[in-house]
């Protein structure tokens, strides 16, 4: 077939939609119907919905559903939910049902298997414009996922495995849910992202002080990988000379201490134990210490390096 200057052809335009096109679209592009028809009852394409074509039946199913769901609903329709947020990567969350959503002024009689969610607010800066198919950003899309869970903690349980898996930071959230409008949860999202900065770095280190001062621990040096008001990042608390470090993050699920082989004790503590726990955070810091040969001052006395 001769291409028409400045048009694609059926075959281009469902190589970028991992082998979906519409009926309308193909015909347009110069595809007769009698072919259609052909490869249809020759078993080669399948039509998973109405007016829309699958005409590639060797890529993998899941982005061929993904793409039919968008070609069924319209060209105005995003993915949003569960389904973009697992696109962005969030794992261990139902994508089921495929998720679509429109603008809040049209009606949509849904095709089986697909979910329509309306809304009247959705921004051109809230579609992510580095992914296909068309969806909403992950930080949007976690937000609706949290709106739309069945449950409260399912809801809650969206929100913090989506930080701390990387998929979204605090800001990026606290952005979205701004957008967003009235939604019923609301109170629980911002209270959820406030818990989880309570256990970033910045926080973190302002209680690991506090514990210096009540426990008579030796001051720390600390140093923060990755943004100091992410949950994601880790505190790193050096005391010197002892050869003592503690690595303080939200990922860590429990303490643990360890030897590395130049002899250095490491202990690892969840970010939680310093706001739940504070004395059995200390209580592990000073064994550690005390291991490596540090002897608590008396009250008004400069620490001591056993001989």
């Amino acid at each position: 077939m001769a291409l028409i200057p400045g048009r694609l052809s059926w075959q281009e335009i469902a190589l970028t939609q991992a082998g979906v096109i519409t009926i309308r679209d193909a015909v347009a592009a110069g595809l007769p119907r009698t072919e259609i028809r052909a490869h249809l009852t020759a078993g080669r394409w399948r039509q998973p919905f109405r007016g829309v074509l699958v005409t590639d039946l060797t890529p993998p199913a899941d982005p061929q559903r993904l793409w039919a769901a968008l070609q069924a609903v319209g060209p105005d329709a995003v993915l949003a939910g569960g389904c973009a947020a697992a696109l962005a990567g969030l794992a261990g969350h139902p994508t089921e049902p495929v998720t679509v959503l429109v603008p809040a002024p049209r009606r949509v009689n849904a095709p089986p298997g697909i979910q329509v969610r309306h809304s009247a607010r959705l921004e051109t800066s809230e579609i992510d414009a580095l992914r296909l198919p068309r969806q909403t950003t992950p930080s949007r899309s976690v937000v609706d996922m949290a709106e739309w869970a069945p449950t409260r903690a399912q809801a809650h349980r969206s929100i913090v495995d989506a930080v701390l898996q990387g998929v979204v930071s605090l800001g990026g959230l606290r952005g979205a849910l701004a957008r967003r409008g009235p939604i019923s949860r609301r109170t629980l999202i911002a209270e959820t992202l406030d818990v989880l900065e309570s256990d970033a770095p910045r926080l973190t280190e302002i209680r690991l002080r506090r514990l210096e001062q009540l426990h008579d621990l030796p001051a720390a040096l600390c140093s923060v990988d990755g943004p100091a008001g992410e949950p994601v990042s880790r505190l790193r608390v050096r005391f010197e000379p002892w050869s003592v470090q503690a690595q303080i993050a939200t990922t860590v699920t429990e303490p643990l201490t360890r030897r590395e082989p130049d002899g250095e004790l490491v202990v690892l503590l969840p970010a939680r134990l310093l706001r739940q726990a504070p004395d059995e955070a200390a209580a592990l810091l000073t064994g550690a210490l005390r291991e490596r040969g540090w002897v608590p001052p008396r009250r008004g006395a400069p620490a001591a390096i056993a001989s």
